[in-house]
């Protein structure tokens, strides 16, 4: 049965736990009200490991597989995988470094070894282990993720295989098309298709004789982008980021962020200025337009979203010294309490629940630095519970509205 202890760092952000039967084990996931299905593993990831389960099965007794779960979510199918007795090693990548937590809590709850990664898309992992090469890849594929992103994940899978290896990937009705016309090419081979109502699963491969090389940072070849964005920055002057597809407000200045700019309080040259749930970059854009000598430190669970606002900043004249990324899932008093933050600003995440908020608002107050603040965005109800929790001796906290956003400000004594 899967647990999270209480001092597991997802505990706060567990919903419940749905199971999984595959070939006579039962499994069972922690999953999160802010990821994918949380409610049971989707019918597209069921679909999909029964496909693979005959291919694996063809393989020799010894355990000798290396698999690939692009995407992972909280693991369902990688931790699955994990568990077939022809699979020597699987590794969990996702840009969600939430996703990631869960994923590794679920692998250790199930009694399985795997590596997990934050990656966007392949590129943190090539960076880091540019030889990695797998039998199998496997991926329930976004159904938002643009034509651009797709291609770079249906083919880039491919740079990635062992010789004989193959992809198998399952993709929601509305995007079936594309998926099948980006794998009409002589260069590779689709060797099953099964399509449902609402379904379909491709397993292909490289053609015979054909090889396809390491795939290409799809961020940096412009594959995420979706246009630019306009805004007046803290000097009322006009500025401009580029924004990307995968995170709202793309085209329009997130209105609780902007009501958040108008309670920045002076920001000394020097001092560190940590920004919490970067989203597009507009609110890191606009601090650094506030304070140019300020050093930023960018924190988010999304490896797109730092991408995107350290590409933003750059671009407006930030030096690369001054701009600091930190990717964290699960929210803990230790998460970051080394930042020695001067000023903390950003919106609370909320999807992931009550006890989820309060982890990062406890996570958030422990980076502070003596005599820094923290002001935070988030939803009345929110904030309320915040108020009530109980903070370090040595801070405060008060309350403002806006517009039906609430602000939370802690300050830390001297």
């Amino acid at each position: 049965m899967t647990t999270s202890s209480p001092g597991s760092p997802i505990a706060p952000y567990v919903h419940r736990r749905v199971p999984l039967d595959l070939g006579g084990r039962r499994l069972e996931f922690a999953t999160c009200l802010d990821l994918f299905s949380s409610h049971q593993v989707d019918v597209g990831s069921r679909l999909l490991l029964r496909t693979m389960e005959p291919v694996l099965a063809e393989r020799d007794t010894e355990a000798s597989a290396r698999v690939l779960d692009l995407g992972c979510g909280y693991g369902a199918l990688g931790v699955a995988l994990a568990t077939m007795p022809a699979v020597a090693s699987a590794h969990l990548v996702d840009r969600d470094a939430l996703a990631v937590d869960f994923a590794a809590e679920n692998a250790r709850a199930n009694g399985v070894e795997v590596t997990t990664s934050v990656s966007l898309g392949l590129a943190e992992v090539l960076r880091d282990t540019p030889e990695a090469r797998y039998d199998l890849v496997a991926s329930n594929l976004p159904g938002k993720a643009g034509a651009a992103v797709l291609s770079s994940m249906l083919l880039g899978a491919l740079g990635v295989l062992a010789p004989g290896g193959l992809v198998a990937v399952v993709v929601i009705e509305p995007i079936r098309d594309l998926v099948a016309s980006t794998l009409a090419r002589e260069d590779l081979e689709v060797t099953l298709r099964r399509d449902t109502a609402d379904y379909s699963v491709f397993h292909y491969r490289p053609a015979a004789n054909a090889s396809f090389p390491p795939p290409t940072d799809a961020f940096a070849a412009g594959a995420y982008d979706r246009g630019t964005l306009p805004f007046e920055d803290a000097n009322e002057q006009p500025a401009t980021i580029t924004t990307v597809e995968g995170i709202p407000n793309y085209d329009r200045i997130d209105v609780i962020e902007d009501a958040l700019t108008r309670r920045i309080p002076r920001i000394r040259a020097g001092q560190r200025v940590l920004v919490s749930n970067v989203a597009q970059g507009y609110l890191p854009a606009y601090v650094r337009s506030a304070q140019p000598e300020a050093h930023l430190i960018l924190v988010d669970r999304d490896v797109l979203a730092l991408r995107t606002a350290r590409r933003a900043l750059l671009a407006l004249g930030a030096a690369e010294d001054r701009v600091e990324t930190r990717v964290i899932g699960a929210w803990s008093e230790a998460s970051a309490a080394d930042a020695g933050a001067n000023l903390v600003v950003g919106v609370l995440h909320e999807g992931g629940g009550a006890p989820a908020v309060v982890a990062e608002h406890v996570g958030l107050v422990a980076t502070l630095a003596p005599g820094g603040r923290a002001v935070l965005a988030g939803g009345s109800t929110a904030i309320t519970r915040l108020l009530a929790h109980k903070l370090p001796a040595d801070c405060k906290a008060s309350r403002t509205k806006h517009r039906g956003t609430s602000f939370l400000e802690v300050t830390r004594a001297p």
